[in-house]
């Protein structure tokens, strides 16, 4: 990632985003880094489903 990609203000539930904070940790990643981790998998798991 660097600073020319977009930046995105969203707003979360606190509960998810306690639950993102506590996976970063555990993974040892920003929140940043788990959030753009988890829609890739999302995204390879959709591309997965077409082809299917």
């Amino acid at each position: 990632m660097s600073r020319k990609d977009p930046q995105v203000n969203m707003r979360y539930p606190a509960s998810l985003l306690e639950h993102l904070d506590e996976k970063a940790k555990e993974n040892h990643r920003s929140r940043t880094a788990e959030v753009i981790f988890r829609l890739e998998q999302s995204r390879a798991q959709d591309e997965k489903s077409k082809r299917a």
